[in-house]
């Protein structure tokens, strides 16, 4: 693929968010992201900093790439939201493609080829499938797509429940040319894609030579075929309900006063509800600010369940000790999507679409710091979702 100006999307459910530029900035002390024009970090912009620090995910891409510049990374973009993790691939992505020679543009019209990608990322850089609202976030930027006729289009749909639905989607937009669909199992799996080289036909008049991407949309059958796939729960009846203690170590939040309703408890769990006039999806997505109910105790190490009401979005938890971790068990942790850092310290933990089911787990608050991986430590508490 030779050297190209790209429009980097991040779609949200409020609108498109454009990357407008990435590079070095070995003065900063750690990587950060920032709005145009603001020296104030993003609210999720110590996230990114992991992503991007020595031996974190990005790290898995420097090999190879000699033309990788050293970090820390000061990156630009034209807005933010405030949670969620669908901004990972699209990042990820852009620094693969700066270290490989191309720049970043926020313009549409200078756009040689236009990158529509979404997704959170592992330590591997595998690209996490969910339910990341594809359509909504689609019709969010069908005018910044339009804007950006001339160029070729790439899209990265994770594995999830409209990932099918959105390809068709893309495709029926009515573009000169059809939109490449990436492999969507991870990050150097796409960048690989885009990179393909391919013999191109002669551009019509008035028209940019097309990129070798744009002839990766051939591999759009096979990707659908292999690749997309609906998530759907098992049937209640095969699966068993269990209390599992885990350990899986979270950052430490912010010393907070228990709610008095969980008075006594060493963990503060809330419950997630969409405000009136909103939906889940939005505020799993960053579109809406939860409303943050306390769980209060109904007996010694349990808690009162969680009915599965429709505006029941997720949960939240936080530890009222200070330097303690919260580990949730796997339990929540597999009906839900990759737990999200809100303002205040607290891990959430929004559920599926398709896993909304009667579940019990348990939250274990870690209060020996050297001991963050052994089970038994701190205060543990029971807690379950009902119909």
């Amino acid at each position: 693929m030779t050297p190209a100006s790209i429009l980097v999307v991040v779609p949200t459910t409020g609108g498109p968010v454009v990357l407008r530029s990435l590079r070095s900035r070995p003065g900063l002390p750690a990587s950060a992201a920032f709005a145009t024009g603001d020296y104030r970090p993003l609210p999720w912009s110590g996230d990114y900093a992991r992503l991007a620090a020595s031996g974190g995910p990005l790290s898995h891409l420097a090999a190879g790439d000699a033309g990788r510049e050293a970090g820390p990374y000061e990156l630009r973009l034209s807005g933010s939201f405030d949670a969620g993790r669908s901004w990972e691939v699209p990042v990820c992505l852009a620094h693969g493609l700066v270290a490989r020679g191309h720049s970043l543009t926020a313009d549409p019209e200078a756009a040689d080829l236009v990158l529509w990608a979404t997704g959170a990322v592992d330590l591997d850089l595998a690209v996490l499938p969910g339910d990341y609202a594809l359509l909504d976030k689609l019709a969010r930027s069908r005018d910044l797509l339009a804007a950006a006729a001339r160029a070729d289009l790439a899209v990265l749909l994770p594995d999830g429940p409209e990932a099918a639905e959105a390809a068709r989607a893309f495709r029926a937009l009515g573009r000169a040319r059809p939109p490449a669909i990436l492999p969507a199992a991870d990050v150097p799996a796409a960048l690989a894609a885009l990179a393909r080289p391919a013999p191109s036909p002669a551009p019509a008049a008035g028209r940019r030579p097309a990129l070798p991407v744009a002839l990766v949309a051939l591999l759009a059958a096979t990707a659908l075929a292999a690749g997309y796939t609906v998530l759907r729960a098992r049937p209640e009846a095969d699966r068993p309900v269990v209390a599992v203690t885990a350990s899986i170590p979270a950052e430490p939040g912010p010393t907070v006063a228990p709610a008095p309703e969980a008075a006594g408890s060493a963990a503060v769990v809330e419950e997630l509800a969409a405000p009136a006039g909103s939906s889940c999806r939005r505020v799993a997505f960053g579109a809406d600010p939860p409303v943050r109910r306390p769980v209060p105790a109904e007996a010694p190490g349990r808690l009162r369940a969680s009915r599965l009401a429709p505006d029941l979005c997720g949960l939240a938890f936080r530890s009222a000790v200070p330097g303690a971790r919260v580990a949730v068990g796997p339990e929540l942790a597999a009906a839900a999507l990759p737990p999200t850092g809100l303002p205040d310290g607290a891990q959430a933990y929004f559920l599926r679409e398709g896993a909304r089911r009667n579940l019990v787990y348990t939250v274990q608050v870690m209060t020996d710091p050297t001991a963050a991986n052994a089970a038994g430590t701190g205060d543990r508490l029971v807690h379950g979702l009902v119909p």
